[in-house]
């Protein structure tokens, strides 16, 4: 019968007891407010007013109907809110899908900062193999990807966020510390835990001491290459991995030495293709991209540090 625009001038008329306040209030005119006023009290059939000293007093029902729709205007208000919440970023989600090294080296310090900075945002975190963690933004459960060495995706676009170097992460005593850059020569016959030869990056290191003339043997195999950052932390062997998984790892005592590669890791966002990226999903790739290159310089700063560490003189 009542409209929330009818609703909302009767509102206005018993705060300011006068046509000429609500007009003014409304940013209406005065005839209009009255106009809807008396087609108000003609629907109802009972009037809503009785002037009293050029004033306009409610009457009783009038208060009932204006009580009975107070919670009608604060749906309205509560849902304006979110628009402009939504209009200037303040809520919804994220889903974010990784492989462990990326979930290990840079998205821990991303969502804290993010949802330090967007309380009212979701953010979720899946850590998969990079088949799944890719078939996971293709199959809509998760709004972006950050992938290492990614595979070429038909339904997938790639952003490029960095480029990502091999090292070799050992103990500050070993003779490999003392090295600029370690060959797959220098690692033959040494005890060596890096990524199992299965995967994509295995494949590559397995390509590079293929062009030595060496075979590509780690003693110990792993899935993810944090995993074999932190078996050589630990105390056993020399870790062949990523500058992210190596920097995740270290422990005072260890240095981190460049490897003699031809390839390196592309570290990218995997958005859906078919699909606009949400404002939201973008302004978190925006903040892992900038997170992403001051972790990369702590990586190679510290790299370069340790180097001239071992050239000292009385070590």
């Amino acid at each position: 019968m009542l409209n929330l625009r009818q609703l909302e001038i009767l509102r206005a008329v018993v705060q300011f007891r006068t046509t000429v306040g609500a007009a003014e209030h409304l940013g209406m005119s005065q005839p209009s407010i009255s106009n809807t006023i008396r087609h108000i009290e003609t629907v109802l059939g009972f009037p809503l007013f009785e002037r009293v000293s050029n004033r306009l007093q409610p009457t009783e029902e009038a208060m009932i109907l204006l009580q009975e729709s107070e919670p009608l205007f604060m749906l309205r208000d509560a849902v304006n809110q979110r628009a402009a919440d939504l209009r200037m970023g303040r809520i919804g989600r994220v889903r974010v899908a990784a492989t462990a090294e990326v979930s290990e080296g840079v998205l821990p310090r991303v969502i804290a900062d993010y949802a330090t900075e967007h309380p009212r945002i979701r953010i979720s975190l899946e850590t998969h193999l990079l088949s799944p963690v890719l078939q996971m933004v293709e199959n809509g459960v998760a709004d972006v990807a950050f992938v290492l060495s990614p595979l070429d995706r038909q339904a997938l676009q790639y952003e490029h966020i960095d480029e990502l170097r091999a090292v070799v992460l050992c103990d500050a005593g070993d003779p490999l510390a003392r090295l600029d850059t370690v060959t797959p020569r220098d690692l033959a016959d040494r005890p060596l835990v890096g990524p199992q030869v299965a995967n994509r990056i295995g494949l590559l290191f397995a390509d590079s001491f293929r062009a030595s003339g060496l075979e590509y043997q780690p003693v110990i195999e792993t899935r993810f290459m944090n995993a074999a950052a932190r078996i050589a932390r630990d105390g056993w062997g020399v870790a062949l991995v990523d500058e992210l998984s190596a920097f995740s790892a270290m422990r005072p005592g260890m240095v981190v030495r460049p490897y003699d590669a031809r390839f390196s890791f592309e570290l990218a966002a995997a958005t859906p293709r078919a699909k606009t990226t949400s404002r939201q999903t973008r302004r978190f790739i925006e903040a892992f991209r900038q997170r992403s290159a001051l972790r990369l310089a702590e990586v190679r700063a510290a790299t370069l540090r340790t180097g001239r560490d071992q050239d000292q003189p009385g070590d």
